[in-house]
C-alpha cells in the first residue's frame, strides 16, 4: 500500500494532517501552533517559550509526573520545542495508542493549570537553560548573529528569551498571549506513520475545543540589509564564528538550487569547506554552512571554530570558495553528486516518523501544500550549474554580509579579511 496523504479542515478552522506510512507500527502526533519568538516583544521575549514549559506543569486530572508517565508507561515519550515561528507538542508512539495520545495532547493544551508556584519555579529552569547556552560558545554565537542581521525586527530576537525579559513575564501575560494565539486557526494536528486519517480527524473533534479565531499576522522581515562586523568577548580560548547573508524565504522555487549550494560547500567531510579550511589548512576542527527558512525570509550562514591567529585567514578562504561559486559553474560530477546527496538526505530522514509529522506540518505551514517525497526528488534532479552559480550571485553579497565573532579575536585583526573578494 503506498503512502497517504490526508487534509481536512474544520469547521472552526482548524487543519488536520496525517500521512500514513503502511510499512511502520508507531506514529509521531503533534499539535502545532502558528507563534514563536517572531511574534513576541522584546518586552515579552520568551514567552512562547515559556508557555511550551508550562503546559508540561500540569492539569486538573494531571500532576507533571502522571503527564510523562501516562506516554512512557506505553513506551512512547512526548516533547515540545519552540522555534522563531512555530510551536509544536508531540508524542511517538505506537499506533494502536493514537487515542491516548491525542487524549494527553487535548489535556495539557486545553487543561494547563498555570499554578504561581509551579511559574516561579519553571522561570528559574528556564534561566538556568539561557545560562547553558550562554555556556556553549559554538551555540550561543548564532544566537547573536541572527539577532544581530536582523536588528530591532522579532525574528531576531533569541527562542529563550533573555534573563531581563524572563524575569518580567507574569501569569496574566501568559493568560493573554495564549488567549491570543492558541486559536483554531492558527493550530492544526499532523500525524504520520500508523495511523488512519479519519481517526485522527474524529480524536481532534473529541479533545480540541477552540475558539474560532483569526491568527494575527506579523510585521514583515525587513528586505534591507547592510554590511555589519561585530566582535564579542567571552573568555574562551577559541574564537566562534558566523558569517552569513540574507536568503530567499521558504516558498521560494530558489531554495531548491540554494540547498545544491548549501550541499556542495558542507555536505560531509568531501564538501569544499571541510576540505580547504580544515584538511588542506589546519585552521579549525568543526566547519559548516547551513540555511534557514522563514516564511518570507530566510539566511545562509558559515560556522566555524578556530584559535584566534587563524581566523582571518579561514575567513579569506572561506570568502573565496564563496566567490567561486558566483564566477565558476559546478562540473557535471559535482552537480549529480549534490543531487544525490540532496535527495539522499532526504529519504533517510523520511524513515524517522517524526520528521515526516516535521515535514508535512512545516510544509503546510510555509506553503498552504503538500509536496510528495517524489515530486520533491524530481524538482531536485532538475536543478542545474547555472541554477547553482544565479543563486550564489543573488544572494552572495558582500554589501550585505554579517560577520559576528564570539572569542578572544580583537576587532582590529579583521583589517586584514578581504572582504571585497566576495
Amino acid at each position: 500500500m503506498k503512502n497517504r496523504f490526508s487534509k481536512t479542515v474544520l469547521p472552526n478552522g482548524m487543519r488536520v494532517l496525517s500521512e500514513r506510512v503502511p510499512s511502520v507500527g508507531s506514529i509521531s502526533v503533534g499539535v502545532w501552533v502558528h507563534v514563536g519568538s517572531r511574534d513576541e516583544s522584546e518586552r515579552l521575549n520568551g514567552i512562547s517559550h515559556f508557555i511550551e514549559h508550562m503546559l508540561f506543569k500540569g492539569t486538573a486530572k494531571r500532576s507533571p509526573f502522571q503527564i510523562a508517565q501516562t506516554v512512557e508507561s506505553l513506551g512512547g515519550s512526548i516533547n515540545a520545542f519552540t522555534s522563531r515561528e512555530s510551536t509544536c507538542y508531540y508524542v511517538r508512539i505506537l499506533g494502536k495508542h493514537l487515542p491516548r495520545a491525542l487524549e494527553i495532547l487535548g489535556d495539557i493544551l486545553n487543561n494547563s493549570l498555570m499554578a504561581a508556584g509551579d511559574l516561579r519555579k519553571e522561570r528559574q529552569v528556564i534561566m538556568e537553560e539561557i545560562k547553558d547556552v550562554a555556556d556553549a560558545p559554538g551555540e550561543y554565537v548564532h544566537d547573536l548573529f541572527v539577532e544581530q542581521m536582523f536588528g530591532p525586527h522579532p525574528i531576531g530576537l533569541p527562542i529563550m528569551g533573555k534573563a531581563e525579559s524572563m524575569k518580567s513575564i507574569r501569569r496574566s501575560a501568559i493568560l493573554d498571549y495564549m488567549k491570543r494565539h492558541y486559536c483554531s486557526t492558527n493550530l492544526m494536528v499532523a500525524g504520520t506513520g500508523a495511523i488512519m486519517h479519519q481517526e485522527l480527524v474524529d480524536l481532534t473533534r473529541k479533545y480540541f475545543k477552540w475558539p474560532k479565531a483569526q491568527r494575527e499576522k506579523n510585521d514583515p522581515i525587513p528586505k534591507s540589509h547592510r554590511f555589519s562586523l561585530k566582535t564579542h568577548k567571552n573568555g574562551t580560548k577559541q574564537t566562534h564564528i558566523c558569517l552569513g547573508l540574507p536568503n530567499v524565504s521558504y516558498s521560494d522555487p530558489d531554495r531548491f538550487a540554494i540547498s545544491a549550494l548549501n550541499a556542495h560547500l558542507s555536505s560531509g567531510m568531501s564538501a569544499k569547506l571541510f576540505q580547504k579550511v580544515r584538511e588542506e589548512a589546519g585552521y579549525c576542527y568543526t566547519i559548516y554552512s547551513y540555511q534557514e527558512y522563514f516564511r518570507d525570509a530566510g539566511l545562509f550562514c558559515v560556522y566555524f571554530g578556530s584559535d584566534e591567529k587563524y581566523v582571518v585567514r579561514a575567513t579569506n578562504i572561506v570568502l573565496k570558495e564563496l566567490h567561486r561559486l558566483k564566477e565558476k559553474l559546478l562540473s557535471r560530477a559535482e552537480v549529480s553528486k549534490v543531487r544525490e546527496q540532496i535527495k539522499g538526505s532526504l529519504m533517510l530522514s523520511q524513515e524517522s516518523m517524526y520528521n515526516r509529522m516535521n515535514r508535512i506540518a512545516s510544509q503546510e505551514m510555509m506553503l498552504g501544500s503538500y509536496i510528495d517525497l517524489e515530486s520533491n526528488c524530481r524538482i531536485i534532479d532538475k536543478i542545474t550549474a547555472s541554477q547553482v552559480r544565479d543563486v550564489a550571485n543573488k544572494i552572495f553579497d558582500a554589501d550585505k554580509l554579517t560577520f559576528c565573532s564570539l572569542g578572544p579575536l580583537k576587532r582590529k585583526d579583521l583589517d586584514n579579511i578581504r572582504w571585497s573578494a566576495l
